[in-house]
């Protein structure tokens, strides 16, 4: 019975310890930037929280508007890393 106790406290714990929002299941969160010219799709993170991830985006918007960048739209995404950090159409 002790034992059963001592295991249903440790499920207990580990479940209310995760932070909430936690990507540990869902996946990593990653802000994807998008410019129409140069055209090309930027990823940044991981993040551990979508607020984590959200306030990273006015920095990233500000250096591609230094590098020239226009039409610059973010998308903030839960999931896996994606397989390239940069895609470009203008390769």
């Amino acid at each position: 019975m002790e034992f059963v106790m001592l295991a249903l406290f440790a499920s207990a714990f580990w479940l209310l310890s995760e932070p909430i929002g936690s990507s540990s299941k869902r996946g990593e969160w990653w802000v994807e930037v998008d410019t129409d010219s140069p055209k090309r799709t930027y990823y940044f993170g991981p993040y551990d929280s979508r607020e984590e991830a959200s306030n990273q985006t006015t920095s990233y918007i500000r250096n591609l508007e230094k590098k020239g960048a226009k039409k610059i739209s973010i998308n903030i995404k839960q999931g896996r890393q994606p397989t390239e950090l940069r895609a470009s159409e203008e390769s």
